[in-house]
């Protein structure tokens, strides 16, 4: 459900619907596009459709879905999301019979932010907690977050993106 634009109450979030750990710098693979872009590489046979690759860095793993008549990937689905990248940069995959497959990070928000930006809640100790509001994307430090608190404590605000802390949970 889409609210009115300029609105801001138009979902309103009094009460939290449902919950996720955020993993800072993991693709985003609710946006449209998955949240990544790929290059296809050579060389990998029919084979490898439905084998596992896996990023040189960060951890994401993908299955291979779909090849070209050439050997390059064209079909990727993203199986683990990975964490600790940054949009737009280049990432090489390992696996399968070929080589040169690489994929680029577009999205790295929380999940499920696209029309909407989630209540961040530390269960950590009190720590300095970083994020980019939905709103103005600005970025924005919240020092001293006490744990069992959302961050803002009092006026939460809504985020987009964490970009430092940790167990910290998006509650929608």
């Amino acid at each position: 459900m889409r609210g009115l634009e300029g609105n801001t109450m138009a979902q309103p979030r009094v009460y939290g619907h449902d919950a996720k750990a955020i993993v800072i710098g993991a693709i985003n693979t609710s946006e449209s596009n998955n949240g990544f872009t790929f290059v296809g590489g050579t060389a990998f046979v029919a084979g490898d459709v439905g084998s596992t690759i896996t990023a040189a860095t960060g951890g994401a793993t993908f299955e291979i879905t779909e090849l070209i008549d050439n050997g390059a990937i064209l079909g990727l689905k993203n199986i683990n999301p990975g964490s600790g990248y940054t949009v737009g940069t280049s990432i090489n995959l390992n696996g399968g019979t070929g080589s040169g497959a690489s994929f680029i990070p577009t999205n790295i928000d929380i999940p499920n932010t696209q029309q909407r930006g989630c209540v961040v809640y530390n269960g950590n100790a009190a720590q300095t907690v970083s994020l980019v509001t939905e709103a103005g994307g600005e970025a924005v430090d919240f020092p001293l977050c006490q744990p069992g608190k959302t961050v803002g404590d009092k006026s939460p605000i809504l985020a987009k993106r964490i970009t430092a802390g940790s167990n910290l949970v998006a509650v929608y």
